[in-house]
């Protein structure tokens, strides 16, 4: 099981997200960069991503198309910003709801005798976008989205 600890930080503003997972470094990074994979886990509870699109060049773009528990669609977007295999991954990422709000997605991996460390920060523009994410149940979200992974990896390793 996926053990998860949260962070918030004010200067700069960031969530800081640990996540030590007890699977194997190859199978934690393929989980999140590839689309077939990261379409199944990506998303909230009660969220289905109907459509994801990922490059792995830096400056290529990404897109993922979600439909909330009411039946709403909408796309979450940007560009990869560093792609190490194994390593590091990092996206922009913007969405339809708050186009005019940009979320920066850094994800450094490390591989530990218990599993795979991904330590997640996500830098906002100030400490209102910062709150209005965690008043819109932010962490909750990266829970059920954590625990879809879980059981993503889980299948993946049996």
């Amino acid at each position: 099981m996926i053990k998860i600890s949260f962070e918030v930080t004010d200067a700069p503003t960031r969530l800081i997200v640990t996540e030590l997972m007890p699977y194997p470094i190859e199978s934690v990074w393929l989980a999140q960069t590839e689309a077939l994979y990261v379409q199944r886990w990506w998303a909230p509870a009660g969220y289905v991503n109907v459509d994801t699109e990922l490059s792995s060049e830096v400056g290529g773009p990404w897109r993922v198309v979600q439909r909330d528990p009411q039946g709403n669609q909408f796309a979450l977007y940007g560009k990869v910003e560093a792609f190490e295999p194994t390593e590091k991954l990092a996206i922009s990422i913007t969405t339809e709801i708050f186009p005019d709000t940009v979320l920066h997605l850094t994800q450094d991996f490390a591989e530990r005798s218990e599993g795979t460390v991904v330590v997640s920060t996500y830098e906002f523009a100030n400490e209102e976008e910062l709150t209005s994410y965690l008043n819109l149940g932010g962490m909750d979200r990266l829970r059920g989205a954590s625990a879809r992974l879980d059981a993503l990896l889980s299948q993946l390793a049996a």
